[in-house]
Formats: C-alpha cells, sequence, structure tokens
C-alpha cells in the first residue's frame, strides 16, 4: 500500500502545526455514549415518561437517518425540564477511573500538537492532558495566534449555558457568533486538521465541516480522517475529499479502534527510521497508552501501513507550515508589461509574508547603483522556491530566457522548486517548464478567470501548502 497519506500526516505533526479535532468517539472507549446512542437514550426517557407515540415516531425516523442535531432537539421538547439532568446523567466522566487509550494517545501528541478542538461535553480529554492544557468554550479574539489550548465548541457538561446539542443551539453557536466562525475559519484555513472520533456521518460534523469549509474561502488545505474501514460510502467519501479531507482508514475487526491508538502513538513517537523494529499490532501496544517516557515504543510505520487504507483528493498537498527555518527564498520573474499582476499576487501573499514564511524578491526591487542581472542571478541562485509568471510578453522577454534556464537547471537539480503562475493566455505548453503543474491548476489563466481575486487566492492556498512541504524538507 502507498503510505504517503501516513508520511503526509507525520509531517504535518512534526511541523507543530496539526490540530486534534475530537469526536465522542474517542470518549466510547471510556464507557460514554456516542450522540447516536445519547439521542437512542434521550427517546427511551421520553417513552418512559409518556411521550406521544407519534412522537416518538417521529424521534425515531431522526435517528436512523443520523439527523442527530434534530433528534436531540426533538428529545429536549418531550423531556421538557428533564432533559439536562438525563444529558448530565448520560455524560458525567467522574465516575471513570482511567481516561481512555485514545484520549491518552491524544495527549502524547502534546510536544508538537497545536491544539485540540472537540465536540466532546466530558473531561476526558483534559484530564488526559493532566490539566496543563486550558478548556475553552468562548474563544478570544487572538485565539489563531494562541496554541496548545482545548477549545470545546460543543461546551462542556457542567455548564448548560454553553451546551451546544439541539438545532437551535448549533445555530446560535455557528451563525449568531461570528468571533467564533472566524477563529475556526482561519485555524482550517492554516492549520491542517486530523479529524478523530467521527463517525463522519453524523449531521453535526457534516454542519461544521460546511461552516469551517465555507470560512476557509473554498480552497482548504489537506486535512486528514482517522476513521473505521467501511463506514464511508464512495459518495460521502468524494464529498469529504473534495472538501480537503485525506481519508485515513483502520480495521477495526474487534470494535476496540485498538488501530486507531496504535497510528496516534505512531505519530507521537520517534522518527521511524530511527526505530527499534518494534511491531505497532504487538498485544503490549494493542493495550497501553502510556505518555512518552513509558510504555512500549511505537513501530516503524511499515509494521502499520498494509492493514490501513488511504485516500486522498486529486490535489491534495502537505499544509505543514514552516518551522525554525526562517523565510523561505523566493524569487519571482515576470515580464514589465505584468506588472499590475504582479502588484495583485503580492498583495495576496502579505499574509504569508507577514508570517515569516517567505521572503520574495523580484527585479522590480533592486537598489539604485546595483547592476540588475548580477543582483538577479545572484538571488535566483539562492532561491529555494520560485515563480514564474506567464504570459506572451513573459515568453517574448529575452532577459528571461536566461532566468528560466537557470531556474529549470536548479529544479532538476531538486536545489529549488519552480512553480509557473499562468497569468494570462499564451502558447506555453511546449516550453521548457511546460512539465512542472502550473497553477491555477485547472489551467485558467488569472486574467481569464471570473474573480480574478479568487483565483489570486487559491494561488496562494497552494503555495502556502508547497511552502510547508519544503520548509520542512529544509530542517
Amino acid at each position: 500500500m502507498d503510505s504517503s497519506t501516513l508520511r503526509d500526516l507525520r509531517t504535518a505533526y512534526d511541523s507543530g502545526q496539526l490540530i486534534a479535532f475530537v469526536g465522542a468517539g474517542v470518549s466510547v472507549g471510556a464507557g460514554l455514549p456516542t450522540w447516536r446512542k445519547l439521542a437512542e437514550i434521550l427517546r427511551d426517557r421520553a417513552q418512559e415518561r409518556g411521550a406521544e407515540p407519534s412522537a416518538l415516531l417521529e424521534l425515531d425516523e431522526l435517528i436512523q437517518g443520523n439527523q442527530l442535531l434534530d433528534a436531540i432537539s426533538a428529545a429536549k421538547h418531550l423531556l421538557r425540564v428533564d432533559f439536562e439532568r438525563e444529558v448530565l446523567r448520560s455524560l458525567d466522566d467522574r465516575g471513570i477511573p482511567d481516561v481512555p487509550e485514545a484520549a491518552a494517545a491524544i495527549a502524547a501528541l502534546s510536544p508538537r500538537l497545536w491544539s485540540v478542538i472537540t465536540t466532546n461535553l466530558d473531561r476526558l480529554l483534559s484530564r488526559a492532558f493532566s490539566g496543563a492544557w486550558d478548556e475553552l468554550t468562548d474563544p478570544p479574539g487572538n485565539l489563531a495566534q494562541d496554541k496548545h489550548y482545548i477549545l470545546k465548541i460543543h461546551g462542556t457538561l457542567r455548564d448548560a449555558r454553553t451546551w451546544v446539542f439541539t438545532r437551535d443551539q448549533y445555530d446560535k453557536a455557528m451563525f449568531a457568533s461570528p468571533q467564533l466562525q472566524a477563529t475556526i475559519g482561519a485555524l482550517y484555513r492554516t492549520h491542517p486538521f486530523l479529524f478523530l472520533g467521527f463517525g463522519l456521518a453524523d449531521d453535526n460534523i457534516d454542519l461544521t465541516l460546511g461552516q469551517i469549509r465555507a470560512q476557509s474561502g473554498g480552497q482548504p488545505p489537506t486535512h486528514y480522517a482517522l476513521l473505521p474501514k467501511g463506514i464511508t460510502g464512495p459518495s460521502r467519501r468524494r464529498k469529504l475529499e473534495d472538501s480537503g479531507v485525506r481519508l485515513i482508514e483502520y480495521p477495526n475487526e474487534r470494535g476496540t479502534h485498538a488501530e486507531l491508538t496504535q497510528i496516534l502513538r505512531w505519530l507521537a513517537g520517534p522518527a521511524a527510521a530511527a526505530v527499534p523494529g518494534a511491531a505497532l499490532s504487538s498485544p503490549a501496544m494493542a493495550t497501553s497508552a502510556q505518555v512518552p517516557g513509558g510504555g512500549p515504543q511505537p513501530g516503524d510505520l511499515a509494521d502499520l501501513s498494509p492493514r490501513v487504507q488511504t485516500s486522498s483528493p486529486g490535489a491534495a498537498a502537505s499544509s505543514a507550515t514552516t518551522g525554525s527555518t526562517g523565510p523561505l527564498a523566493t524569487f519571482i520573474c515576470y515580464a514589465p508589461g505584468d506588472a499590475d499582476l504582479l502588484k495583485r499576487l503580492e498583495i495576496h501573499l502579505s499574509q504569508v509574508k507577514r508570517e515569516k514564511l517567505i521572503a520574495a524578491w523580484h527585479v522590480g526591487q533592486v537598489q539604485v547603483g546595483e547592476e540588475e542581472e548580477a543582483v538577479a542571478r545572484e538571488r535566483l541562485a539562492s532561491a529555494k522556491l520560485i515563480l514564474l509568471l506567464i504570459s506572451a510578453e513573459f515568453l517574448a522577454t529575452e532577459k528571461n530566457d536566461e532566468q528560466i534556464a537557470l531556474a529549470m537547471d536548479r529544479h532538476d537539480q531538486r536545489s529549488a522548486h519552480v512553480v509557473p503562475i499562468l497569468l494570462r493566455p499564451c502558447d506555453w505548453e511546449t516550453s521548457r517548464f511546460a512539465k512542472l503543474q502550473a497553477l491555477p491548476r485547472d489551467k485558467t489563466p488569472v486574467a481569464k478567470a471570473s474573480d480574478s481575486d479568487e483565483a489570486f487566492t487559491k494561488i496562494v492556498k497552494e503555495l502556502r501548502g508547497l511552502i510547508g512541504k519544503l520548509a520542512f524538507a529544509a530542517r
């Protein structure tokens, strides 16, 4: 099996940018109910309290259709004042002595994990982190720049005012809270997410994904989802992949999700090449959930990957961002007649520059008294990323021929990465760089796009993912 998706996930984690998005499945290991099971419990309580058969039938249909927000909303209406008490009774983890293995494995990722977002109301994750990370239900405005926290977007159990169980609560949280929308959108736009503990068939995760996907500008970076094999059909798989989510399916023959814990512990362990051959499938590994520093060490990726199936969208690329390597030296080659579109591209790259991910240069920045060709040659020779802004004038400019030749030589030697960016229609398909993946991916020049800002936004999102991969490779 091609293990590239698992390795890309490892790269995302090693970058220090990965966010774990955790669903109810992680708490199930401690005996707490899934959202579906909670809806069924509430339905039974409503029946015990004499709810009308027609109302119970409607509730059953909602549960069977995985419309869990609507099902719990209907149950709340039937239970009225008893609703909060039943939820508290069903989700209270205070009587559970040990955190589930999956929660402990997530906590073991803490050295490089950016943060955790969860839909769970219980405190099992906070307990797994030994209280070292703050629990948040009302994110501050600067949260997108902060790290090492557990953001509970559906509230916390001991404060019913924060709960997001029902349709009206969800709508209030996601639509009446621009700050929450902006925060989640900013994180989804700039960080790789790892979804785990979700069936990815519940309507609450559908709605959440839809909202944060909309906030990401329609071109989300690559994210990942760990889920049991066989629960996702072809139609739903395509929908998730179109959302930028790469699926990693693991066997779950015993129903214990032991393989999920194994993958997380492999992720938290040392680099695979440096690890002695302790098999991930060993019995000790399947039952241990200790944090690094105790317990068995995770084995090599090769021990697990034959039993894991991965899926990736056509345009998938790692979205890990830069670490401590400094800005990536970037050379922009363009024609004078395209200075207007160059300026537009620079505006769209401004946030990337502000984050010190790249240090971009072009000949328009040559200082008075400097020799343009010599300076350009020096800059081009040291650049790690080279952007070619393609147009008819670019192809016709003799001065660019030398720069293109040097750029492609460096690309062939793998000392730099060259990306053609199609600005205007021209006959570029027979050029030396025609073999390279150009942007936009659909090969529609920016000048011909119905919305040039949208085209530049998609280009910059692609570049951001590439920059992360190049920066990590240079570490």
